[in-house]
């Protein structure tokens, strides 16, 4: 870059900082909002009007709704079923009806993602050559290559496995429990135990290997060293603002550059080592497929790098996003809690094949719970190439569109004036093809999640071991200061349910 390009670089990032710092953000704003407007409104001339909230410095709305969704999605809903935010200069438009879901989907297949899902830089050297942030055929090269270790009858054949694991992790939850609180644990005495801390690493590691293979301890100890690491970026990612630039990354906060590449090496590193592991002792396992498509020149480096943080540290929120809520809403429910006991009683020789059915008490109790308490709150950008109307808002081809999930999935007249309560017998006799429109859990079309099937057996497993043995009660709990009912841990994208259990070993 030529020294007058620097220059002109410097000059206007010191310019925009005594803007603010002399007439104060709100200027800044004020100004900026009629001039992203007028340049890219996101609809059509002629169509009908849309509003939403305004622009803020220096993400627009993208922020607040990774991080405060629940809160924005029901603030929002006084724009109407149809509203616009932005994600920093880009209009995102937000369906919040069944209707417009249903159109929406009807080209889903087509749809690509906001390159690197409007955040800019910084997460696009993590996750943007992702499987799941592409689209046409570079997706569907990468999906031939990563689908088979993921779809039902691979999840099927390695439900045995999931299941004996998830019995041994909560035969260790005593000692568990003892080395986080420091309790003396007195046998067949009831102990208490953080939801969170305790089921975070059981669902990621069983995910690992489905990637990897059985892994030994110090695989474990490597990977969830890495883990610790990226997960440290994700202050970074979320926040936008200069990490959206690589210039501005640099100039300003070099720490998290740093941070970024040594994250990057280490990734890298740990998968070389593992695969070599796994090529020296014969085992052919989904990794070293990976690696040979990578060495063929099939895929790049960043392509599996990327597409395997997605499966693993990106949707490592997802999964423990999913199993804190199971386990609370189930536990903080007397009667759901006790038919679940007795049917998984009614199953115990069997317990696999019961895992794997989708017409249980348990089973609804999965699909229930990722209803009331969805892991995002609003999807993914995607983008039609052709003019979408929804309720008379005309989209231009090509404007990233938003679900606001909360508003399919609950704000809904299909689930009836209890809509917000957490009751699994509500889905009795709901056909599937009814719930296609008024539920959205896995996404949508072709691009559904991969993974939905790994990760269904690997929850729907602890939660019956842990319900089988133990009587779990919610020991602790109090009002968040956003009204919600429960500790809910924000530090990441997902909020995660964070409060302390009561486990009484059943006679």
């Amino acid at each position: 870059m030529s020294t007058l390009n620097w220059a002109c670089i410097v000059s206007l990032v010191i310019l925009i900082f005594f803007i603010i710092r002399i007439y104060g953000i709100w200027v800044l704003e004020a100004v900026t909002l009629p001039i992203v407007r007028a340049l890219n409104p996101g609809i059509l001339q002629g169509s009908a009007p849309v509003s939403g909230p305004k622009w803020r410095f220096p993400n627009g709305n993208v922020v607040e709704r990774f991080t405060n969704g629940r809160a924005k999605s029901e603030e929002w809903q006084k724009y109407g079923p149809v509203y616009r935010v932005w994600s920093g200069f880009n209009p995102e438009i937000v369906i919040t009806t069944p209707e417009a879901f249903k159109h929406f989907s009807s080209d889903a297949n087509d749809h690509p993602k906001a390159p690197n899902v409007n955040l800019g830089w910084y997460v696009g050297e993590i996750l943007g050559q992702a499987m799941g942030l592409l689209y046409g055929q570079d997706w569907r090269r990468l999906r031939r290559t990563f689908e088979p270790a993921f779809t039902h009858s691979a999840a099927i054949s390695r439900l045995d496995d999931v299941e004996t694991g998830a019995k041994n992790y909560v035969e260790k939850l005593p000692l568990l429990a003892r080395e986080i609180t420091g309790q003396l644990f007195e046998k067949n005495k009831p102990f208490s135990l953080p939801l969170l801390q305790a089921f975070t690493k059981f669902p990621y590691f069983q995910t690992a290997a489905t990637i990897y293979g059985r892994m030994t301890e110090e695989e474990e100890r490597n990977l969830w060293a890495v883990t610790e690491k990226r997960i440290a970026l994700n202050q970074y990612w979320i926040a936008g603002g200069l990490y959206r630039s690589k210039i501005m990354a640099s100039l300003f906060s070099r720490g998290a550059v740093q941070r970024l590449r040594e994250f990057n090496r280490e990734w890298r590193d740990f998968n070389a080592d593992i695969v070599q592991k796994r090529k020296e002792s014969g085992t052919s396992m989904p990794v070293v497929t990976y690696w040979d498509e990578y060495e063929k020149g099939n895929m790049s480096m960043a392509e599996l790098l990327h597409t395997l943080d997605e499966l693993l540290m990106l949707n490592l929120d997802v999964i423990t996003h999913v199993v804190t809520w199971f386990i609370l809403l189930v536990a903080d429910n007397e009667h759901i809690k006790q038919e679940l006991y007795s049917e998984v009683a009614a199953n115990d020789s069997s317990l696999p094949q019961y895992i794997s059915k989708s017409d249980t008490h348990l089973h609804r109790c999965f699909i229930e719970s990722m209803r009331v308490r969805p892991f995002a709150i609003f999807t993914i950008g995607e983008s039609s190439s052709v003019v979408k109307n929804f309720h008379g808002v005309q989209v231009k081809p090509n404007t990233q569109i938003l679900v606001d999930v909360l508003s399919i999935n609950v704000r809904n007249s299909f689930w009836g004036p209890n809509s917000k309560v957490f009751d699994p017998s509500r889905l009795k006799d709901i056909k599937p093809s009814d719930l296609r429109y008024n539920l959205h859990s896995f996404g949508i079309g072709s691009r559904k999640c991969m993974g939905q099937f790994v990760a269904g057996h690997i929850v729907k497993s602890l939660i019956v071991h842990l319900f089988r043995e133990y009587d779990v009660n919610v020991l602790k709990s109090s009002q968040d200061n956003e009204g919600d009912s429960y500790n809910v841990d924000k530090a990441s994208w997902t909020p995660k349910a964070d409060v302390l259990l009561k486990l009484t070993r059943r006679d």
